[in-house]
């Protein structure tokens, strides 16, 4: 077990939320973590496939999704999505 300090707000923000759910403190920032750090790997994917350093199937794999999810995320995030041949047999390979 790892401790971790937190703000006074954020704390309290925290307990409150754990007593309106009816779950532990403890429960509920091991959940709020897992979630915010899945959101910002999304987002660093995001950002790695919007620069063009990552292809599309290099993306979904990041993220243990099949290429159709991914396409939707990145629709969702206003990406353009350029696929070219090339990248179609790179992720063919």
């Amino acid at each position: 077990m790892k401790v971790v300090k937190l703000q006074e707000d954020i704390y309290r923000k925290a307990e409150k939320a754990s007593k309106i759910q009816g779950i532990k403190l403890n429960d509920l920032m091991v959940q709020a973590l897992k979630q915010g750090l899945e959101v910002l790997s999304e987002k660093n994917v995001l950002e790695l496939y919007r620069s063009r350093k990552i292809t599309l199937q290099k993306a979904a794999a990041m993220l243990s999704i099949d290429i159709w999810e991914m396409i939707e995320k990145i629709k969702k995030a206003d990406i353009h999505i350029d696929y070219s041949m090339e990248d179609l047999a790179e992720d063919l390979k």
